[in-house]
C-alpha cells in the first residue's frame, strides 16, 4: 500500500456560502420588513437585525424556515438595545419593547424551536459570551418554570374541580383577563393562582434561583388561594376527594380558620413552612403595599371576593407584563393559556432524565422500582434534597474524627469558615447560609466515612497519626467541601452550574477531579447519594478530564513539563502500582477516550476492528503530541483521530460532517466543541479559535501524519500486532458491581459469566432464561425464612402470591433493562446476599 500524498489527508472544508440572487434577496427583504411592521419596531433596530441576518446567511447554511432565523436576528438586535422608561431614575427596558411571545407568534415559531435556533444563532453570529450567557439564563429560567407548571397543573386538579356549567379546558381569548365581572370561575381561579406565582417569584429573583425553592414558593401561592376559596365558601370549586379538606367544610355554619396544606404536596414540609412564614409573607406584604393585590393584608384573605377578584387579576397581569418587557423573557402566562399537548417537544425535553455519562456506568445504583414511569424533575429534585437533608443533624466533626486532636480540628474548622465566607459572598440568594450548612453537614459525614475506610485498609497504622495526617491536608478538605457544595446546588437545581464552584473557591479542575471518585465510593452507602446525583458527579468528572484540566493554566502542564517524555501509555499507567497523580489522571483520560471512541465508531457503523486502530492513534496524540490537548477538548482529538484513519485508509465514507453528526448523539456533545477549537493566542493575548476542520488541517495533520502512515502501513507479525511500533492495548473497565433490587429484599442482580456462576457454591443463584423454577423457589424460602413467596407460574397453587411475584419481577426488570448493566458476553443473574464479595476492581484516590 503506497503512502498517501499529504494533500490527500486534508479534510473537506464544509462551506456554508449561500448563493443569493436579486429576486431571492428582494423576497427576503420584503418578508423581513413585513415582520418588523407587525412588531411595530423602530427603524434603527430593524436595520441592525437585517444587516446581521444577511451577513450570517452569506457565511452559514441556514436550514429550515427563513422567518425562524429572522426571529433570532430580530430578537438579538432588540436585546442589544434598551429604551428609557417614564419612571425615570435611569430605568431602562431591555428588548426594545418587543414582546418575545409576540415575536414568536408573528414568526409562527414554537418556544422549543426558538430555544434550539437561538443557540445555533449565537454560534453563527459570533455573539459575545455575555449575550450567550443571557440566552442560557433565559433557557434555564423558562425550563424551571415549565417543569413547575406541569406540577402546578397536577396539584390544582387535586384540590379544585370545574363546576358542571364550565368548560375545563377552554382556551383564553387573551392573556389580559378582560372578562366579564362576577364570581371567580374555575378557569380564572387557575389564572390568578399562576399569575400570583409568576409575580411572586419575580419580586425577589434571588430567592428563586433553584427548582426546589421555586416549587416551595409555588405551593405557598396555591395554599393561599385554597384558603381564600374556603373563606369565600366556594364549595363548587373544591374537589371533594382532596384529602386535605377540613372535616366540616361542607356545613352551613363552616367558619374558615387558617388551614395549611403544604404537607400534602411537599416532601420538605418544614422548609416550605419556613418560606411561607418569612419570604412569602414579605412578598405578599409588598404586594398589598403597592396595591398589586387587594384584600385583607393581615389575614391575606378576600383576594377572591367579588369586589376584589377582577382588579386583582388585572393588576397582577399588568405587573407581570411590565416585568417581562423590562427583561425580555418569555411571557410564562402562555403556559396556562394553552393545553400541554401543544408543547409536545417541551414536554419530551423536560421529562427526559439527565444523560448518563459513559464512565463508571457499571457502578450506578439500580433504577428505582418505578423506573417505567416518566422522569419527574420536581419530584427528583425534592427527593435529592430530602436525602441530603437527612445528614443535617451533623453539625460538627464526628467523635471519630475529633480523635485527631483539638489543634487539628481547630485548623479544619478555620478552613471551612474561610470557604463559607467565599460562598456567602458569591451565592446570590438569602438561602445561602442554609445551603452551605447542609453542604457542611454532608462534609462531616463524608469525612468520617472516608477516614473510617482508611483505617480499615490500614489496620496496623497508628490511628491518631493517620487522622492528623489526613485531616491536615488542606487541598483535600477544600475540594471535599467544594464537592459537597456542588451536590447541594445540583440537588436544589440552581442556575449556578459547574464549574461555578471551582471559580467560587479558586480550585483547579485537576485537583477537583481527584475527589469525585472518593465521594462517589463513600457517599453511595446508605443511599445518601442516589442515581441522579452520582450521574451528576460522573458527568462533572468527565468535564474536568475532557477539557477543564487541559486548560493552559492548569497544574497538569507543570507536571507534564517535569515528567519524562513521552508520557506513559495506558499499559504503563495501568500496571504501575505506585502511580502518581499524573499517572492516575492519564489512566482516567485513557479510559474516557476509549469509551468515546467505541461509541462514535458504533454510531458511524465502522467495522469492529477499527476502534482498536483509532485508539492507538488517539493514545499517540496524548503521549507524543500532548500539546494538541492544550486549551482543547478530548473529543476534538478523538474526531480527528477517526478522520485521519479514514483518510489514510482511503475510505470513501464517513465524511468529517458525518463524524460531527454522530458526535452530536454522544451524551456530552455540545456544538462549540467542533465550532470553536483553540488555534493560537493573538497579539492582545486573546485566544483565536476556528472550526474543527481548520484545526484538523492546520494543527492535527502536520503533527500526526507520519505516525499514522507508519502505523497503518506496517506489516503485522504472526500475532496480528504491528511489531515495530510500541502499541498499548485499549483500556478495560472494571466489572459491574452487583445491584441491589430492593431495600426490603437481600437480592442482587448482576452480570456473571458462566464460570462465575458455576464457581459460586456459597450463593443461591437464579440465572434468567436458564435456571429451573425450583432455584427461584429455594431463593424465596431463604429470603422469607422458609415461606414460599414467588414462582414463575409453572406450578399450581399460586393463590395470592401472583401480585408479589409481579412486583419483584418488575423491580428486577427495572434493573435488567438498565442499559448501564448490559453486556453481550455476560449472563444476568439474581443472587442472595452473602456471597457477593467485596467492591472488586481497583479504585484509585
Amino acid at each position: 500500500m503506497s503512502e498517501p500524498d499529504p494533500q490527500e489527508l486534508g479534510a473537506e472544508v464544509v462551506s456554508g456560502l449561500v448563493a443569493t440572487n436579486d429576486d431571492r434577496l428582494e423576497m427576503i427583504n420584503a418578508e423581513y420588513t413585513n415582520l418588523c411592521r407587525d412588531l411595530n419596531m423602530d427603524r434603527q433596530t430593524e436595520l441592525q437585525g437585517y444587516e446581521t441576518y444577511l451577513e450570517v446567511s452569506q457565511r452559514c447554511s441556514m436550514e429550515g424556515t427563513a422567518s425562524h432565523w429572522m426571529c433570532c436576528a430580530i430578537y438579538t438586535a432588540c436585546r442589544r438595545t434598551s429604551t428609557p422608561t417614564v419612571t425615570g431614575q435611569n430605568a431602562v427596558v431591555k428588548g426594545n419593547c418587543v414582546s418575545l411571545n409576540n415575536l414568536l407568534r408573528c414568526c409562527k415559531m414554537s418556544i422549543y424551536e426558538f430555544k434550539t435556533k437561538i443557540k445555533q444563532w449565537c454560534d453563527m453570529a459570533n455573539l459575545p459570551q455575555e449575550f450567550v450567557n443571557e440566552i442560557e439564563d433565559l433557557d434555564r429560567k423558562f425550563s424551571i418554570t415549565f417543569m413547575l407548571h406541569k406540577r402546578f397543573r397536577i396539584i390544582m386538579d387535586m384540590i379544585f374541580s370545574c363546576p358542571p356549567n364550565e368548560k375545563k379546558h377552554s382556551k383564553y381569548i387573551s392573556l389580559h383577563g378582560n372578562h366579564a365581572h362576577g364570581k371567580c370561575s374555575y378557569i380564572k381561579l387557575d389564572d390568578i393562582c399562576w399569575r400570583l406565582f409568576l409575580c411572586a417569584k419575580n419580586q425577589k429573583p434571588s430567592n428563586t434561583v433553584d427548582l426546589v425553592t421555586s416549587f416551595n414558593l409555588m405551593i405557598c401561592c396555591i395554599d393561599l388561594i385554597y384558603n381564600n376559596v374556603l373563606a369565600e365558601k366556594r364549595t363548587d370549586l373544591i374537589n371533594p376527594k382532596f384529602e386535605g379538606l377540613p372535616s366540616n367544610w361542607t356545613e352551613l355554619d363552616f367558619r374558615h380558620n387558617p388551614h395549611c396544606i403544604l404537607s400534602n404536596f411537599c416532601d420538605m414540609t418544614e422548609e416550605a413552612k419556613a418560606m411561607k412564614a418569612t419570604t412569602f409573607r414579605q412578598i405578599m406584604s409588598s404586594f398589598f403595599q403597592a396595591s398589586t393585590i387587594y384584600g385583607n393584608k393581615d389575614t391575606m384573605l378576600g383576594l377572591l371576593a367579588n369586589e376584589n377578584f377582577e382588579r386583582n387579576l388585572k393588576s397582577l397581569n399588568i405587573s407581570y407584563e411590565q416585568y417581562v418587557l423590562s427583561v425580555g423573557e418569555f411571557d410564562e402566562r402562555i403556559l396556562s393559556a394553552y393545553d400541554a399537548g401543544e408543547h409536545t417537544a417541551l414536554n419530551d425535553q423536560s421529562l427526559r432524565p439527565p444523560v448518563t455519562p459513559l464512565t463508571r456506568k457499571q457502578d450506578l445504583p439500580a433504577q428505582p422500582a418505578m423506573a417505567g414511569d416518566k422522569f419527574e424533575p420536581v419530584h427528583n429534585a425534592t427527593t435529592n434534597v430530602k436525602q441530603l437533608s437527612a445528614f443535617g443533624r451533623i453539625t460538627e466533626p464526628t467523635d471519630f474524627v475529633k480523635q485527631a486532636g483539638e489543634e487539628v480540628i481547630a485548623k479544619l474548622l478555620s478552613i471551612i469558615e474561610e470557604i463559607e465566607q467565599k460562598f456567602l459572598a458569591k451565592y446570590p440568594s438569602t438561602e445561602a447560609k442554609s445551603r452551605f450548612q447542609l453542604a457542611k453537614s454532608f462534609f462531616f459525614y463524608l469525612l468520617d466515612q472516608i477516614l473510617q475506610a482508611e483505617i480499615r485498609n490500614k489496620p496496623d497504622i497508628d490511628l491518631k497519626r493517620l487522622l492528623v495526617q489526613k485531616v491536615s491536608l488542606v487541598i483535600f478538605n477544600i475540594t471535599l467541601m467544594a464537592c459537597c457544595v456542588e451536590l447541594v446546588l445540583e440537588a436544589y437545581k440552581t442556575e449556578l452550574k459547574f464549574p461555578w464552584v471551582l471559580d467560587c473557591f479558586s480550585i483547579s479542575a485537576f485537583e477537583f477531579q481527584k475527589i469525585i471518585e472518593i465521594v462517589v465510593r463513600h457517599g453511595s452507602h446508605e443511599g445518601c447519594l442516589n442515581r441522579s446525583l452520582i450521574k451528576h458527579l460522573n458527568s462533572i468528572e468527565e468535564t474536568c478530564l475532557e477539557r477543564l484540566a487541559w486548560a493552559r493554566n492548569s497544574t497538569v502542564w507543570d507536571m507534564i513539563a517535569s515528567a519524562q517524555l513521552p508520557l506513559p501509555t495506558w499499559l504503563m499507567v495501568n500496571l504501575d502500582r505506585a502511580a502518581g497523580a499524573l499517572q492516575i489522571f492519564l489512566r482516567k483520560v485513557y479510559l474516557l477516550g476509549w469509551l468515546r471512541i467505541q461509541k462514535l465508531c458504533s454510531e458511524l457503523s465502522l467495522c469492529e476492528k477499527t476502534p482498536e486502530s483509532i485508539w492507538h492513534i488517539f493514545e499517540h496524540s496524548i503521549t507524543h503530541e500532548t500539546d494538541l490537548m492544550k486549551d482543547r477538548h478530548l473529543d476534538q482529538n478523538i474526531m480527528c483521530a477517526i478522520y485521519i484513519y479514514i483518510r489514510v485508509k482511503r475510505m470513501e465514507d464517513p465524511k468529517f460532517s458525518d463524524i460531527m453528526r454522530a458526535y452530536r448523539n454522544q451524551p456530552q456533545a455540545v456544538n462549540s466543541v467542533y465550532r470553536e477549537v483553540f488555534m493560537d493566542i493573538n497579539e492582545d493575548g486573546e485566544p483565536k479559535v476556528n472550526d474543527i476542520i481548520h484545526f484538523y488541517n492546520h494543527a492535527y495533520v502536520p503533527l500526526m501524519r507520519q505516525f499514522v502512515i507508519d502505523y497503518l502501513n506496517v506489516t503485522p507479525d504472526a500475532s496480528g500486532r504491528a511489531s515495530d511500533l510500541q502499541l498499548s492495548p485499549h483500556p478495560k473497565e472494571r466489572a459491574a458491581q452487583p445491584k441491589k433490587v430492593t431495600q426490603s429484599h437481600s437480592l442482587f442482580v448482576s452480570q456473571m459469566s458462566k464460570n462465575e456462576i458455576q464457581q459460586s457454591p456459597n450463593q443461591m443463584v437464579y440465572s434468567f432464561c436458564r435456571s429451573p423454577a425450583k432455584d427461584l423457589q429455594a431463593m424465596n424460602e431463604k429470603v422469607r425464612g422458609g415461606k414460599r413467596m414467588l414462582s414463575f407460574g409453572d406450578e399450581p397453587g399460586l393463590g395470592g402470591v401472583v401480585e408479589a411475584k409481579r412486583q419483584l419481577i418488575s423491580q428486577v426488570k427495572a434493573v435488567m433493562d438498565d442499559p448501564d448493566l448490559q453486556s453481550a458476553e455476560q449472563q444476568p443473574a439474581v443472587t442472595t446476599e452473602g456471597g457477593v464479595g467485596g467492591e472488586g476492581g481497583e479504585q484509585e484516590t
